[in-house]
């Protein structure tokens, strides 16, 4: 069987090249080009002097906020008091121990799309609930 392929192979390798399409099969094709026209924006160069930035742009990646914590209204019978706060991606952004007796501020500079903010309060005592509670941007 392999001399019978052998053999028909020369004979049918010319035919199989002419089915393709040859020299003149380009001539039927017209090719068009289209203009799209570009709309002038007046600087064509990407330097930072030449692109002057706009005085009504504002770029806001970080952002200053506070937390305030009256932590005497908190009613845990441990003795020693937690405080998680964790953004939106569970990030923690504080993780520390507390006192019960004062009022918390807590400042933090954090990525301005992190809210909302999860704050939790837990203790050592199996007697106290975790609080918890989300805070959102003003």
């Amino acid at each position: 069987m392999n001399k019978l392929k052998l053999f028909i192979l020369p004979f049918a390798l010319p035919l199989l090249i002419n089915c393709g399409g040859g020299e003149n099969a380009s001539d039927d094709v017209v090719v068009t080009p289209i203009e799209v026209p570009i709309e002038d924006i007046g600087n064509h160069t990407t330097l930072f002097k030449d692109n002057p930035i706009s005085q009504a742009t504002l770029v806001k990646v970080f952002d200053n906020y506070s937390i305030d914590i009256d932590m005497t209204e908190i009613k845990m019978q441990g003795e020693y008091l937690f405080l998680k706060i964790i953004d939106k991606d569970k990030k923690a952004l504080f993780l520390g121990q507390v006192v019960h007796h004062a009022h918390l501020k807590l400042p933090l500079t954090i990525v301005a799309d992190s809210f909302p903010l999860l704050v939790e309060l837990y203790s050592e005592s199996k007697e106290d609930k975790t609080i918890s509670y989300e805070v959102y941007y003003d």
